[in-house]
Order: structure tokens, then C-alpha cells, then sequence
């Protein structure tokens, strides 16, 4: 197959195939694919990523229950697409395509409970001076697709979205690698809640470490998240914790 990566939807144990943009994150031509993520609780939005070489650009599926319509870059208010000439290593000039546009990873939980918010980075790229090397910057970010706009969170430095509430509450997980620690920001009125012990203490009255939010059930009753410990060895863990309602006896 010309493009071996798929991006399925399993209904009732069915695996059925999302359709895929006919150009890939960076306006070329597919040549692997990509995958679905995750989906919102109601079943209504699914969202995923390309994944050729180191684009994760991020894509989002309107559920419809036949699935016929292409999906749309999340983000796209902001995505921008420039050609640029590279060099190979060796001087060889090529024709490539930097984006400014929002990515994650293999993240799962970075859609609200009914699709109305993603969660994810705004990443930038500019090529160096040797133009055989790209430099992106990284930021956290939340799409509404009811709006089809962007918030870009600049507030906090490097980061990624890692959650987000159909009300626009979003979490924030800071740094690009060994996330340690976090923020909550309000995507309507685009300020800061404090970090995420502030938040989870101000509105579940709970103390937890130094962490970050993954996800929070539906109904908000159930917050999850990481935080990092570290070994002797200078190896690095991230255990889960959550914060759910005491167990009626």
C-alpha cells in the first residue's frame, strides 16, 4: 500500500477506515499515513495525528456514523505552510515545506468530554542559517471546533496542552520532555487558575505533588494526571494518581 498507516474507527468490534487529506501536513504528497488518537466520550469527534518522519500534525474527524467526510487540520486558523529551500549534509539542495501548525504525540486524552476543545501544541519551525537543520519552538495550545479557533498559550514558555473541559478549561503540562509540573488556564477569558496542586486543592480541597492533569472524567468527579520521580539511576518514572470522590461506606 502507498500509504500503510491507517486511521480506524472499531465500532462493535468492527475496525472501519477514516478517510485521510489528500495532501499531509506539509502540503506534499502522502507517503505513510497516520493514526486516530483518541475520541471525545460522547463519541462525536475523533482527532489523530499524521505521522511521517516528525510532523505529528494534528487532524480531526467529525463522527457522523458513516465517517465520509475528510478531516480537518486542528488548528487550522493558525497552520501556515511556507516553501523553503534545504541542503543535505553533503550541499544538495531540496525542496521542503516548514509549518507552524499544532502536533502532539501519542497522546490520548486531549479532547473534551463532547468534542467542543483540543488539546495539544502550537509548534513553530524556521530553518537554521546552514538550512540543513529546522528550529521549532513549542507551546501549548486548544482548538474549539465549534469556532473552528485557536488559543495559543505563550504564558508559560515551552509546553503542551494535555487536557481540556468543554467549558475551556485547559491543562497545561510545562516543558517538552520529563513534563514535571503544570498549569490550568481558562481559554475564554485566556487567564492563568494557578497550577495544578492550586487548582485540584481550590476545587477538590485534596493536596497532591508537584504534577501535571492528563485527564478528567466527564462528569468532573475524577481528575488523572503524572508526576515524575526520579531513580538513583537517573531514570525517569511517571506514576498516575487521581482525585475522585470519597468511597460512600
Amino acid at each position: 500500500d502507498e500509504t500503510p498507516c491507517k486511521a480506524l474507527l472499531w465500532t462493535d468490534g468492527v475496525p472501519h477506515e477514516l478517510p485521510w487529506p489528500e495532501l499531509n501536513y506539509r502540503d506534499e504528497e502522502v507517503w505513510y499515513g497516520g493514526m486516530a488518537r483518541g475520541i471525545s466520550a460522547d463519541g462525536s469527534i475523533i482527532y489523530g495525528t499524521s505521522w511521517e518522519n516528525s510532523d505529528f500534525g494534528m487532524l480531526y474527524w467529525i463522527n457522523n456514523g458513516e465517517n465520509t467526510a475528510k478531516p480537518e487540520w486542528v488548528g487550522k486558523d493558525v497552520r501556515e505552510v511556507t516553501p523553503v529551500v534545504m541542503k543535505m549534509s553533503d550541499g544538495t539542495e531540496y525542496d521542503y515545506h516548514i509549518v507552524n501548525g499544532m502536533i502532539c504525540t501519542a497522546n490520548l486524552t486531549n479532547i473534551s468530554a463532547t468534542g467542543k476543545w483540543i488539546a495539544g501544541s502550537y509548534r513553530t519551525e524556521t530553518p537554521a542559517d546552514d538550512r540543513i537543520s529546522v528550529i521549532t519552538t513549542q507551546t501549548a495550545a486548544f482548538y474549539n471546533t465549534e469556532t473552528e479557533t485557536t488559543v495559543i498559550v505563550n504564558d508559560y514558555g515551552s509546553g503542551s496542552g494535555t487536557h481540556v473541559t468543554d467549558d475551556g478549561i485547559g491543562f497545561i503540562g510545562l516543558g517538552s520532555l520529563g513534563i514535571s509540573s503544570g498549569r490550568v488556564y481558562d481559554c475564554n477569558t485566556r487567564t492563568d487558575l494557578g497550577t495544578t496542586q492550586e487548582w485540584v486543592y481550590d476545587n477538590y480541597g485534596i493536596i497532591i505533588p508537584n504534577c501535571y492533569v492528563t485527564s478528567i472524567s466527564p462528569d468532573g468527579t475524577v481528575v488523572f494526571g503524572r508526576y515524575l520521580e526520579s531513580s538513583a539511576g537517573g531514570h525517569m518514572k511517571f506514576p498516575g494518581w487521581y482525585v475522585a470522590p470519597p468511597v460512600a461506606e
